[in-house]
């Protein structure tokens, strides 16, 4: 029995191992789900009214912008798919954990920015993701920098989406007890 017919014959490292079609015809069915949504959320987002303020800015802006970013890379996994540039390799063991994980964490994350807060919900749920989803390990002075960035950053966007986007987030202790005088 030779080592092309032989199925426990060991491949050459340096040979290249082609997955099966069924892998690759799987993203790009998933990628074209995915393009169909990304062209219905740029419809949706172009139908929205447009309520623009004094500096051309409305709610339809930011639902267009990323109607379009969604749109552009999903025809770009699309091309790429097609063009044979795409390692395309089934998610296995602890993948899958990590990415039901991911999902159970911003369902979460969902849920309590309404109970607590924008910048509190996002800086909570950063860290998680950082340590459980990424693995990163943190000491306890590590911890406490990456959680004050993370509030740091969440305080930007608070004010990007309340003050220049005119959109509203849910208010936690922690913006009324910063911005609260101002009355944002």
């Amino acid at each position: 029995m030779s080592a092309d017919t032989d199925p426990t014959a060991t491949r050459p490292v340096d040979e290249p191992h082609h997955e099966p079609g069924s892998r690759t015809t799987s993203a790009m069915l998933s990628s074209i789900v995915l393009g169909f949504l990304a062209v219905f959320y740029l419809v949706n987002a172009i139908l929205l009214p447009d309520a623009a303020g004094e500096d051309g800015i409305g709610p339809k802006t930011f639902p267009l912008v990323v109607g379009i970013v969604l749109f552009c890379t999903t025809a770009l996994g699309i091309i790429s798919i097609l063009r044979g540039h795409v390692d395309v390799r089934p998610v296995e063991g602890r993948e899958i954990l990590r990415v039901v994980w991911c999902i159970v964490l911003f369902g979460l994350y969902a849920a309590s920015i309404f109970l607590i807060g924008f910048v509190e919900a996002s800086a909570i749920f950063s860290m998680l993701v950082s340590m459980t989803v990424f693995g990163i390990r943190l000491s306890a002075a590590r911890a406490v920098g990456l959680f004050v960035i993370n509030i740091a950053i969440a305080m930007i966007l608070f004010l990007v989406f309340d003050v220049w986007l005119n959109v509203l987030l849910p208010v936690g202790w922690l913006e009324y007890l910063v911005f609260g005088g101002l009355q944002l």
